[in-house]
Formats: C-alpha cells, structure tokens, sequence
C-alpha cells in the first residue's frame, strides 16, 4: 500500500484571493490524479508563522530549503536573486508578443529547460509558470498619453536588474524594492514616489492609490510567478507522484494564467470601477508603444 503524503503549500503573494484559487486548483488535481495519495496543506504566510514559527516572519524560499515546506508559487524576479538569473531574462521588456506566444515559450522547450534547471541553484524544482496578474501597467500621479509622458517619473520595480534598466530606457528613475518590503523607508517612499510597474488585478495590492490615480496599460513586460517543490521532498516521490504532480501544476497553471487574462480584461473595460476606484484607465496606443519598442 503506498504511504499517503502530506505537502504544506505556503502562499507567497497578495492579494491572497488572487494566489489561494491556484493551490486549491492544484490541491483538487492532485487529489483526484492519485485518489488521494498526495494531499495540500494550504497556508497563508502568517497562519505558516502563527502555527510554525511562534509569530515570527516566515521566508517561503528558506522553508523549501530547510523542509519545512514543500510548495509554494513564486515570482521569477525572486527566483533570478537565488543565482537563476536566467529567469531574469523572462522579464524583458516586450518579450512577448502575446499570451498565446507566452503559453508556447512557458510550455515548451525553453521554459521547461529554465524549471529544470532551478534545481542546480536553488532548493527547489519548477513544476509550471503562471502570471502575476500577466501584462505590466504603470500607475502614476499623471497622466501618460505618450512616452514623453515617463520622461522623469520616479517608478518602483522589483529587484529584477532587467526592469531597473528598462525603465531607465523609457527615461524613468527606477527605485528597485522588493514587493514584500514592509520597512518603514519602503512605506515612506510608496506614500511619496511618482509611480510603479504593477498589473492590473494587483493594481490596489502595490499601488499606492491615493497618489498613482491615473493607469496606463502599457503591456511592456509580463509579470510572471512559477509553481515550485522543494527538490528534497520532489526527489522522495515514485516516478508516477512525479508525473502526477506535474500534470496537476500544468492543469492548475493553466486555470491561472486564463484567469489573470480574464480579470485584467474585466478590469480594464468596466468604467463603474473606475470610477469606484478613482482612477483614470488608458492604453497606450500603437504608435507610442513602437517609439518605446524603438528606444529598447
């Protein structure tokens, strides 16, 4: 009888209901896939530290390091700090033409290669790719109808080093920060700084809305986070667990994606919300987006 094994799967991003559809998507394929025989232990980063670790903050890559955890769905830009900085090439600006050319570079040959090579780096294996909300959008305290328009706007990015020169390029200051830095300089400079990189579902998780009111769907990178095992615990598992688990994180991977699409459409076409929100919606036309292509 096989032994019945139990993974703790810890969300990493906000908003959490944007991420918690994506485990439990993968929790429900994993448990039909093998009867049973694999089951997913979802946590939020704080229920992680209230159960495991006394209140104390709780870092997802280190837990899949130690053991602790097994799962977890993180961004590419945080993979390429563990020295796959291959990964930081995934964001480069206007890489990909469309979804359907992302899904054939994410699910075929080069993107597979980049999630099996994690594990020669970092302490976990790369079972698929999903988005962060997909296509990037500026959100700023004007206006930009034309690239003119970025020409001097201090903008917060990732610490990917690829986003910090793009924007450079777009005649930005970039002000690289980690989405999960809470410090008191961090809060500071989002209370004061011009604008950001975001997408639009988490346009009111990163921005900061009372000052980057005006949006601008400029879809010059993709922001995307991958579902990842701690190699340990992956290499513990029967060829068949294997194979189950990775048909479970493309089916889930999948389900993801399409809904990021489907909630960046319906935010962008819905003006009621807009309005609720506050904000000013745009997209950048062609000819503006072929002088930034020109300028990269």
């Amino acid at each position: 009888m096989n032994q019945t094994r139990k993974i703790r799967w810890i969300l990493y991003h906000e908003p959490i209901e944007l991420f918690i559809r994506t485990a439990e998507a993968f929790r429900d394929e994993i448990t039909q896939l093998t009867n049973g025989r694999i089951s997913i232990e979802i946590y939020t980063l704080s229920e992680y530290s209230d159960k495991f670790n006394n209140g104390a903050p709780v870092e997802p890559m280190a837990l899949m390091h130690t053991g602790d955890v097994e799962m977890s769905q993180i961004e590419t830009g945080k993979l390429g700090t563990w020295n796959a900085t291959d990964f930081f090439a995934l964001e480069l600006p206007f890489l990909f033409t469309s979804h359907d050319h992302c899904t054939r570079v994410l699910e075929g040959k080069i993107g597979q290669d980049l999630l099996e090579g994690l594990k020669t780096t970092t302490p976990v294996t790369g079972l698929a790719f999903t988005y962060s909300g997909g296509f990037r959008c500026v959100a700023a305290d004007r206006k930009i109808n034309t690239i003119e328009d970025l020409v001097g706007l201090d903008i917060i990015t990732n610490l990917n080093p690829v986003r910090s020169e793009t924007v450079k390029v777009f005649g930005c200051n970039p002000m690289p920060m980690h989405i999960k830095d809470r410090s008191d300089d961090a809060q500071q400079i989002r209370q004061t700084i011009s604008a950001i990189e975001t997408t639009l579902p988490r346009y009111h998780n990163e921005a900061n809305t009372e000052v980057q009111k005006h949006v601008t769907n400029t879809k010059h990178s993709m922001y995307l986070t991958s579902i990842v095992i701690s190699t340990e615990f992956w290499d513990s598992l029967t060829d068949d667990d294997q194979a189950a688990m990775r048909e479970a994180a493309l089916i889930s991977s999948r389900l993801e994606r399409q809904w990021s699409i489907d909630d960046a459409h319906r935010i962008a076409n819905d003006k009621d919300l807009h309005e609720s929100w506050g904000i000013t919606f745009n997209e950048l036309n062609g000819n503006e987006t072929d002088k930034l292509k020109q300028n990269i």
